[in-house]
Parts: C-alpha cells; structure tokens; sequence
C-alpha cells in the first residue's frame, strides 16, 4: 500500500466493521450483511478526514474459540493487517452487550499490539449519548469508549476527529485523487469458482493476501491491493468467483456476484483465469469472457493449474485451438498456462501485463492515421448511403485504454460496421495493439 497511514479495524463476528468502514470511505465499499463471517480477507479502501488522507482495512470476525481451518486463515488474515497499521479501531456490539470474545480480542491487542493507539467503538447504539448504554463496557478497562451507529452516522465523525488528529496533512483534493486514480491500470482477476484465482492473486503480489481454500466460494468481497514491483504500482482487484446463473444463492453471494459483475465492467485490464487441469472450456468460462467482452476491458487468458495438468505440447496446441474457437471476440488477448501453487510462470504472467498495458497506451501519430485513411478508401471506397456520397474526412485515436478510433464523416450512421472493420483491419497492419479490443465509433 502507499505511505499513508493504515487504520485496522477489528473485532468479533457480525459486530458492524464492515458497516463502519463504508461510513467512513462514504460509499458501499464491503459487503454488508447480518450474516456472520462474511468479512473473510482484508478489505482495502483510502478516505480522507480533516484533510488527513489514511487507508482502511476491514478485517474478517475473529472467534477466539473456533478452530476451523477458514478461521484459522482469518486470524492470519487480521495478524497481517495488525502488523501493517498505525492504529487500531476495535469494534463491540452495543446491542448484544458485553461478551467474553470481546475481552479475549482486547487481551490479545494489548499484547501484542501495545504500541499502537487504539480506540475501543461501541456500536449499534441508536442513542449514543445515552451513557447507560455503556456502562457494561468499562469493564474492559479502556477510559474512552467512543459509542456510535455506523449505519446512521452517530458518533462516526467525532470518532474519526480523534483517530486521525495526529497524523499528517497530506489531504488530496478530488481532481488530483481522480487522476492518480486514472493513472493507475485497474487489473481485475476474474473466473468462475475455484480455478485458483486467490491463489494467483495472492503469488503475483507475494504474500498470502486472500484466503484461499479447496472450498469453492471463499472469496467474497472483491479484494482492491496496489502493488509495487520494480517501481511500478500494478493496481490488482481479487474477485469472487462467478458461478453458474441458475444456482441458488444466498445474499451474501449475490452480493458478491454484483460486486464481481461490477469489478469486470470497470476494470481496465482483465485476467480471465480458467482451469487447465479439467480441459475444456465451460459454459461459465465462456459467459465470463462474454461480460469481459461487453466492458471493452484489455484482456489476458490465463490457463492455471498447469502443474496438475497434461504436459505434452499437442495438449496446449489444443488448448490454444479450442479458446480461440470458443472465444472470437478475444482474439485480441494474450494466453499463458501457469501455477499459481508453484509459481510457475507468474513472473511471464507480469512480463505480459506489462507489454499489455504498454500496447494499450500506444498511439498511432495523425499523419499515419492520415495515410492509412487515404489508402484504405482508394482501394475500397466506401458505399453510398441513401444514395449520397460518404466523404469521410478523418481518423483520429481517442484517449485511452480503452483503444478507440473515430472516424469523422459526413453521414456517421452510413458507414456500415463492415467497412468500419475493414479500416480497423488496416489501423491492426500498423499496429496490433495486443491484448485490447480496437473500435471505431463515427461523427461529425
């Protein structure tokens, strides 16, 4: 993460962290649900207060007791956020009481984290200046309880006057936060349940930063990490894997479809992960790669679990065959056969999402753009429309990623989508712009 400051935010199942953290950040960030144990990774997101600028990280509920392996990867998971933060809000249930989980979590802060500021919110109190509320609370020996309602607002921002009042001023306004946020590639890792999405996530940024489980579904939330490799931020976006429409789901993994759904249609690069070990691509597979194909998002293939897999070349011939067959429209995107388990193959996997985000920010000079136009309408002039001439007048490349072209014209709805492919066919003899769809969108 960024040299900013990192707040954790802690505590037992169903307490409202979640809930705070999106009060905080201002927008529906993590998901929220009365559910326990929805929160299983760390959630990241930046705020600003009082023009003091710090990241969050929502931790999953810790039960001191359960022994499980998925809690067991959840305390590893808070340990982690624990050791990267500079302060620690540790959240009760006003309305459950006082409970004994409360004081094991706040023994086990004091221990091991005494050096930190911590400040101990009640939440759930639709009052908060009612002090009787409090009164059970004192029994963890902290002088200041901060009561609050994080689905209301009550007591937030008093809340966040005190954690924030001594770090540093480094408040960003929303047109440099913009930019920087533009700046920044959006990489979203995408696949149906279980093809090692976690994983490869979790090797590319080296450490163990979502939880990965035989367990299909682990993944709940998208999980948003900016790493830095060799001076370079690569801005990577875990996300729930997408299974089937017809399946039925509870809220949480409705939720966790929208959020994945949301993650694909705003990212700028996506990495479709699919399962070399059972060959064969899948209907899943292929309406992913639809929702890939509908947001004009770069796109890298990616077959995983290649150490399980067959080994021998006409294998991955047939592979390469059947994906280029089963997906036309992305055909335009790079393939890789990797191990997230072993690593095989993951420093070629960032090689290819570096070339793929430098293809995508290349630009085609309008003087060439100029002699391509000329020479595609000598050879092929384009058709009349409604029995009037098309002049076309120019091309030019739009901003991007996304790679965009228009062509300006006299009549923009009569150049018919087979002549603009042909253009786009001599835009690609220039360049390939590999791993991005090219378009073409007419006007005036």
């Amino acid at each position: 993460m960024e040299s900013i400051p990192t707040i954790a935010i802690v505590g037992r199942p169903n307490v409202g962290k979640s809930s705070l953290m999106n009060r905080i950040v201002g927008y529906r960030h993590a998901i929220v649900d009365p559910t326990p144990g929805v929160t299983r990774d760390r959630n990241y997101a930046e705020s600003t207060w009082n023009g003091r600028r710090f990241n969050l990280v929502d931790t999953g509920g810790l039960d001191p007791d359960d022994s499980q392996p998925l809690m067991t990867s959840i305390k590893q998971q808070v340990d982690y956020a624990l050791k990267e933060s500079e302060a620690i809000i540790f959240v009760c249930d006003g309305r459950a009481g006082l409970v004994p989980d409360d004081k094991q979590i706040l023994n086990f802060l004091r221990k091991h984290c005494s050096g930190h500021p911590m400040y101990v919110v009640i939440n759930k109190l639709d009052n908060p200046n009612d002090e009787s509320q409090l009164a059970e609370f004192y029994e963890l020996g902290i002088d200041t309880l901060y009561p609050i309602s994080a689905v209301h607002g009550h007591g937030v921002a008093d809340l966040l006057d005190v954690v924030v009042e001594k770090m540093p001023l480094n408040g960003l306004d929303e047109e440099e936060l913009e930019r920087q946020e533009r700046a920044l590639e959006r990489i979203a890792i995408v696949g149906k349940p279980n093809v090692g999405k976690s994983m490869l996530f979790n090797k590319l940024i080296g450490e163990n930063r979502s939880i990965v489980d035989n367990a299909a579904g682990t993944t709940r939330d998208t999980i948003l990490y900016k790493h830095v490799r060799g001076g370079k931020t690569y801005n990577f976006i875990d996300t729930a894997g997408l299974r089937r429409p017809d399946r039925e789901k509870d809220d949480v993994e409705q939720y966790s479809v929208y959020r994945t759904l949301g993650a694909i249609k705003n990212t700028d690069l996506a990495i479709l992960v699919m399962d070399a070990s059972k060959g064969g691509i899948t209907y899943q597979d292929k309406r992913i790669a639809g929702r890939i194909i509908d947001s004009g998002a770069g796109c890298i293939i990616v077959w995983n679990k290649w150490d399980i897999a067959k080994h021998d070349e006409h294998f991955w011939a047939q592979l390469i065959k059947e994906t280029r067959e089963e997906f036309p429209l992305l055909a335009f995107a790079p393939m890789i056969a990797t191990s997230a388990k072993t690593g095989l193959r993951v420093n070629k996997l960032f090689e290819m999402i570096d070339h793929v985000q430098e293809t995508g920010r290349r630009r085609i000079a309008p003087e060439v753009l100029k002699t391509i136009l000329y020479d595609a309408v000598t050879i092929q002039p384009p058709p009349t429309f409604k029995a009037r001439e098309l002049k076309l007048k120019s091309l030019i490349q739009l901003e991007g990623p996304p790679i965009v072209f228009k062509l300006k014209c006299n009549e923009p709805k009569g150049v018919h989508f087979s002549y603009q492919r042909y253009l786009l066919n001599h835009i690609r003899q220039e360049e390939t712009f590999e791993g991005w769809p090219v378009k073409m969108i007419t006007g005036h």
